[in-house]
C-alpha cells in the first residue's frame, strides 16, 4: 500500500501511463505551447508597466494643482 501511494506522488499520470510516440509528442507540444503563451502574456504585462513608468516620469512635472 505504501509503495503504490509513494510512486503515485513521484510521477505524473502521463509518465505512469507509459505514453510513447504521438501521444507523448502531443503532450510535450501542449506543455510547450502553454509555456510560450504564458511567457508572452508576462512579457506584455511587463512592457506595459515599463511604458507606464516612462510615461509617468515624462509627465511628472505637469501634475494639476501643483503650483
Amino acid at each position: 500500500m505504501y509503495t503504490t501511494l509513494h510512486t503515485f506522488y513521484l510521477a505524473c499520470p502521463m509518465c505512469m501511463s507509459g505514453a510513447e510516440g504521438k501521444t507523448l509528442l502531443a503532450a510535450n507540444s501542449a506543455i510547450g505551447l502553454m509555456l510560450v503563451l504564458l511567457m508572452g502574456i508576462f512579457a506584455g504585462i511587463f512592457s506595459f508597466i515599463v511604458y507606464l513608468a516612462k510615461r509617468a516620469k515624462k509627465y511628472a512635472h505637469e501634475v494639476p494643482g501643483d503650483e
